[in-house]
């Protein structure tokens, strides 16, 4: 039997709305970060893509089908496949394939995946993709772009360019600058978990999550943090299937990504099914969303190299 495919597209704006009536308001924060984009990231042949956020702050690129678009899907660092949305597969008349296992935040399921012939972000073309689908609703976006298109790829989140640059990462870097952070990463099915990670002094797994809006934090967490969840608000997460999970939401002092200092960040505390299926449901361990990457000017995911830099705010 093959192994399950991680989606961790997370939540749509339903799930943002119960946010927005539930949760406290998070204090100021102390974030120790870097205040320009690296030269290395300089290069005159980066590729530029426009974006824009979503109702979640998510990141949506323009990307192509076969013939079809432009479509905006979400870059999605958590999610192994790249997906698409129902209602844009059949305008398309994609071919159907078989049904795939996919573990969403509420559990396993069983998906309708279709053939996507090619699928082109700015210059670059992605052929013969085999990719689930699901309700455009339940995406929040028209697709996501997953680890399938990512591997090999260098990807700058500039939130103050508002664009994010794709260049691949067979290119030297040519580092000039040291107001960087650079942290390295393990992989682990695809994912890139920074063990080097702490969280008011709990020593605790961090994947980066660009697909979801807010951080996700198991209930080990939550326990070696010494948070009840009397004291918290209660919040639902809803996953790409439509099904949704409790979670306590609270906020945790200072996470350190090794001398990434984020300061105090939301997190909300779930046993969600992807830490189960990166046998990370027994220690401390965090999926960091976009609320906290935004903490910083500029965020570059390096996925050949495992490596994760993070630009310090000018008035940092």
């Amino acid at each position: 039997m093959a192994c399950p495919i991680l989606l961790f597209a997370a939540c749509t704006s339903l799930f943002a709305t119960q946010l927005a009536t539930s949760i406290p308001m998070e204090p100021e924060t102390e974030a120790h970060i870097a205040n320009s984009l690296p030269d290395q990231f300089l290069q005159p042949d980066a590729e530029q893509i426009a974006m824009a956020q979503d109702r979640l702050e998510r990141m949506t690129v323009s990307v192509r089908i076969d013939k079809g678009g432009p479509y905006e899907f979400i870059i999605d660092t958590a999610s192994q496949r790249t997906i698409l949305s129902q209602e844009i597969a059949g305008a398309l008349a994609l071919d159907i394939e078989d049904e795939v296992t996919i573990v969403a935040l509420a559990g396993s399921t069983e998906v309708q995946t279709v053939f996507v012939p090619s699928l082109t972000l700015g210059k670059r073309s992605y052929n013969s993709l085999i990719s689930p689908t699901f309700r455009s609703a339940n995406i929040g976006a028209d697709g996501v772009l997953g680890l399938d298109s990512l591997q090999g790829q260098r990807i700058l989140f500039d939130f103050l360019a508002h664009h994010i640059s794709v260049e691949d990462t067979s290119k030297p870097l040519k580092s000039r600058s040291r107001r960087e952070i650079v942290v390295t990463a393990r992989r682990r099915s695809g994912q890139l978990i920074f063990t080097n990670a702490t969280i008011a002094g709990v020593q605790t797994s961090v994947i980066i999550d660009t697909g979801s809006g807010l951080s996700i934090g198991n209930k080990a967490l939550q326990r070696r943090l010494r948070l009840k969840s009397s004291a918290m608000a209660q919040i639902s997460l809803v996953d790409v299937t439509g099904r949704s999970v409790q979670a306590d939401y609270g906020i945790a002092e200072e996470l350190l990504i090794g001398r990434a200092r984020f300061g105090v960040i939301p997190i909300a505390f779930a046993n969600i099914a992807p830490f189960k299926a990166l046998k990370l449901d027994e220690k401390p361990a965090l999926f960091l969303g976009m609320d906290a990457l935004r903490k910083f000017d500029r965020v570059a995911i390096d996925f050949a190299n495992r490596k994760i830099y993070f630009l310090i705010p000018k008035e940092a």
